[in-house]
C-alpha cells in the first residue's frame, strides 16, 4: 500500500492511519501516520479507485463508522450520508431466499403434499367433468370476434419471416377459418404467395396466463366462386356492419388443410389437438349464453353465497369468495379465494344441462341442495 500524501509518498507503516473516503464509493485511501488527513485529488482518486462498488459500498460503511475525523469534514459528511442511505436500502436476496418466496406465492391448491382436503380437492379437480380439448378449441374459434393471423411474410424486408396480423373472421361448419381480406393488406399478398398460416385466437374476457387461447395451423387457400355466398353469410352473421366484404379489393380465403393446433385452458391444461378431432368436435351448445348467466350471478351477494356454498357442498373446499368465469354444459368454471388465495376451479353439474331452461334447472337445484346443507337442513 502507497502513501497518497501529496508531500510524503511511499509506503507506510502503521495500519491506524486514517482513512480517506473515496466518494465515488470504492476502496478508501490511506495516509502515513505523520500527516493529517486531507482529501486526495481527483487524479489521485481516479489511479487509486480499481475496487468493485460493491467493495467500495462495504468499505464506506466501515470507514464511516470507525472514523471520527468524518464528522468535522463537511465533503465527508456527503459521504457519510450517502452511506446511510446504503445502509438502509434492501440487500439483493440470495438465490435460495428468492426461490422460497416464490415458492409461498403459488396458492396451496398447486403443491403437493397439502392437508387432506386440498389433496381430495386436487383429486376432485383431476376428474372433474369438462368438454375435451378439441370441444373448447372448437368453442374459442367460435365466439372468438378476432384472431391473429401469422403469415410467411412476402415483404421484401422480412421475407420469410412469421407476420402477425389482427383479423376478423368466421368458420363453417367444420371449424374452417374464413377471411375476407383486402389486397391493401401485406397478409393478402403473403397468403397469395404462401398458404401457410395459423389462426390464433383467445377466450372473451382474456386477462391473464390462466385464462384459454387456442392456435389452428394449416394453409390458406382462395374460396371458390360458388362457396363465397354461404361464407360470406356465414360472416355477416357474425359480423352485421362488414359491408365492406363487397368492395372490389377484398378476396376470400379459407385455412384448409389443418395440422391440428394447441389448446391451452390455463395453467395446468395444454393439450395438442388432432385435425380430425377438431373438425368432428362441435362448439359448446350453452357457451354463447354463458356471460350473461355470469354476469347474473356474480352481480349480486346472495348468488356468490350459493356459489360458495356450492362449491363447499360439490367439491369439498371451503372458499370465502367465488365469482363464475364461463360455463358450458357439463359445469361452471370459477375463480375463488381460500385463504387469502386466488385461483379457478371446476365445478361440475350434476347432470348435462344443453340449453337455457335446462342451465336454470340444473343451478336451481344445485343451489337448494347446497343451501340446506349449509343450514344444515335435510337436502331437498
Amino acid at each position: 500500500a502507497q502513501c497518497h500524501c501529496p508531500k510524503v509518498g511511499g509506503a507506510y507503516s502503521s495500519r491506524s492511519s486514517a482513512p480517506v473516503l473515496c466518494t465515488r464509493l470504492h476502496a478508501p485511501l490511506h495516509l502515513c501516520a505523520s500527516h493529517p488527513p486531507r482529501m486526495p485529488t481527483r487524479m489521485q482518486l481516479s489511479q487509486q479507485c480499481s475496487s468493485t462498488k460493491a467493495q467500495g459500498a462495504a468499505a464506506l460503511r466501515h470507514s464511516a463508522s470507525s472514523w471520527p475525523g468524518l464528522r468535522g469534514c463537511g465533503r465527508l459528511a456527503a459521504a457519510r450520508r450517502q452511506q446511510q442511505v446504503l445502509a438502509a436500502a434492501p440487500r439483493p436476496r440470495s438465490s435460495r431466499a428468492a426461490i422460497t418466496a416464490a415458492a409461498a406465492a403459488v396458492p396451496e391448491v398447486y403443491r403437493e403434499g397439502q392437508d387432506p382436503e386440498i389433496a381430495a380437492f386436487q383429486q376432485h379437480q383431476k376428474t372433474a367433468a369438462r368438454p375435451t380439448a378439441a370441444e373448447d378449441a372448437r368453442t374459442l374459434m367460435a365466439l372468438a370476434t378476432n384472431a391473429v393471423l401469422s403469415t410467411v411474410s412476402s415483404q421484401a424486408s422480412s421475407a420469410g419471416v412469421p407476420f402477425g396480423s389482427v383479423v376478423e373472421f368466421a368458420v363453417d361448419s367444420q371449424g374452417r377459418p374464413l377471411l375476407a381480406t383486402s389486397t391493401l393488406s401485406p397478409h393478402t399478398a403473403d397468403l397469395q404467395a404462401d398458404g401457410r398460416c395459423s389462426v390464433t385466437v383467445i377466450a372473451p374476457g382474456f386477462k391473464s396466463l390462466q385464462d384459454a387461447r387456442f392456435t389452428l395451423t394449416g394453409t390458406a387457400k382462395p374460396l371458390p366462386a360458388a362457396e363465397r355466398a354461404a361464407a360470406r353469410e356465414a360472416y355477416l352473421a357474425k359480423y352485421p356492419n362488414a359491408f365492406y366484404v363487397d368492395f372490389g379489393d377484398f378476396q376470400w380465403f379459407r385455412v384448409e388443410d389443418l395440422k391440428g393446433g394447441r389448446f391451452v385452458g390455463g395453467f395446468g391444461r395444454v393439450a395438442s389437438v388432432t385435425a380430425d378431432d377438431y373438425t368432428a368436435a362441435k362448439p359448446d351448445p350453452v357457451s354463447s349464453f354463458a356471460s350473461h348467466v355470469a354476469g347474473h350471478m356474480n352481480g349480486e351477494a346472495s348468488h356468490i353465497k350459493d356459489m360458495t356454498d356450492m362449491v363447499a357442498h360439490y367439491v369439498g373446499l371451503d372458499v370465502s369468495d367465488a365469482h363464475m368465469l364461463g360455463m358450458d354444459r357439463l359445469g361452471l368454471d370459477m375463480q375463488v379465494t381460500r385463504n387469502e388465495q386466488n385461483f379457478k376451479l371446476r365445478l361440475p353439474f350434476i347432470k348435462p344441462a344443453e340449453s337455457r331452461p335446462a342451465v336454470k334447472e340444473v343451478l336451481v337445484k344445485m343451489t337448494k341442495t347446497a343451501r340446506a346443507a349449509a343450514t344444515g337442513n335435510a337436502s331437498p
